[in-house]
């Protein structure tokens, strides 16, 4: 079942192949303010550009099955109807996951083409009183369903710490950082969609959320940060996701990151098993 959206027009302006809904009354940023919509992330400061140039080897493939080079070499991530493989959202083990990219012969619509054709569900942003903006769905997601990137700057540890900390107390924050633990260390991937970001930016924090973030990656070694339904989702269901878990092995820990003398922020996610409090990562304030 399909929810009917009220509101009057696409925040995306566009941009988007599913148009992100949005009222006009509610004063959310636009084209006319200082943001500015992004569909995938872009380097900010302290970043070098050429992280962001393409590093991975294409296919020659028409169709992306088990014989392909990028499926022999990353594994099959998707089912053939686009959906994340439930074993991804059923374990706390996490692989490196990279789909085909524009160095490969098969099609925009590729099995193996999912999270880089951007928001894959009619989703509209409304204003509350408890939580202030929110996103919703506008019909309804089985598990595994593609939802949107967390899409920002990409920027270095210092510049997320130099923000951080000019942050006044009533500032909205929206640094996530995520650490992904392999054998060479860690991989620290700071990204801001304060002044560049996409829907993601609005989505709020749940103790029992219903999307799951993990990165993946197309062109570059910058992951896209990327929300999948863990369950069913009913049309017009609000979509949250954890700021603080971690996927197993190549743990990914999601800070929002307070201002230091204040620390935690309380939690308004409102369900069972709510922890009272924000997740909160202060390592961005050690010296």
């Amino acid at each position: 079942m399909n929810a009917q959206s009220p509101c009057l027009f696409d925040w995306t302006d566009g941009l988007e192949k599913y148009p992100v809904y949005c009222r006009k009354e509610d004063g959310i940023q636009g084209k006319d303010s200082m943001f500015q919509y992004v569909k995938h992330n872009i380097p900010g400061p302290g970043i070098d550009k050429e992280k962001f140039l393409p590093v991975f080897i294409g296919c020659s493939c028409h169709e992306c099955i088990s014989d392909c080079p990028c499926v022999e070499r990353f594994g099959q991530n998707y089912t053939e109807d686009g959906k994340l493989k439930i074993s991804y959202l059923d374990t706390d083990e996490h692989k490196v996951m990279v789909e085909c990219n524009s160095h490969c012969s098969c099609s925009k619509t590729c099995v193996n083409r999912v999270v880089q054709c951007g928001v894959k569900v009619r989703v509209e942003l409304f204003w509350t009183v408890s939580k202030g903006i929110e996103v919703r769905t506008l019909e309804d997601l089985d598990p595994g369903a593609f939802v949107c990137e967390y899409a920002g700057e990409i920027i270095s540890s210092d510049e997320a710490r130099k923000r951080s900390l000019a942050q006044r107390k009533e500032d909205m924050n929206y640094i996530i950082t995520v650490n992904e633990h392999c054998k060479s260390g860690v991989i620290k991937t700071h990204v801001d969609p304060r002044n560049f970001g996409n829907v993601g930016r609005f989505l709020n924090h749940s103790c029992d959320p219903n999307l799951t973030m993990l990165p993946v990656r197309v062109e570059t070694e910058i992951p896209l940060l990327c929300l999948f339904a863990n369950r069913k989702i009913s049309s017009g269901e609000e979509l949250n996701f954890h700021y603080g878990l971690s996927s197993g092995e190549e743990r990914t820990v999601y800070s929002d990151i307070d201002r230091k003398e204040s620390g935690l922020i309380p939690c308004n996610c409102g369900s069972q098993s709510c922890q009272g409090y924000l997740p909160f990562d202060k390592t961005l304030f050690d010296d």
